[in-house]
């Protein structure tokens, strides 16, 4: 399991655990492990507290994904430019 979140951390909870917690869950993963005391199926979890999870605003977060798009649409622009370039020999 890969990190996925700056401020999240591993525990290991039962699924009753994973189902009741007040955490923001962004990975679960069936072990092949018991908790002792009451034998129930051990579950590797990321997760990440609410208030933590929400930490980048809005306004960050559309900020990064409009600077993706227009990465990506430059790379396109450039890919078509030379495509018509190909064309017109």
């Amino acid at each position: 399991m890969v990190k996925t979140h700056p401020y999240s951390r591993f525990v290991l909870k039962t699924l009753e655990g994973v189902r009741d917690t007040s955490d923001v869950v962004l990975q679960v993963e069936k072990t092949d492990s018991t908790f002792t005391d009451s034998k129930q199926t051990v579950y590797l979890c990321e997760v990440v507290s609410s208030n933590m999870y929400n930490r980048t605003s809005t306004a960050d977060r559309l900020t990064d994904e409009i600077q993706k798009v227009n990465a990506e649409n430059r790379r396109l622009i450039k890919k078509i430019e030379r495509l018509e370039k190909e064309l017109r020999k």
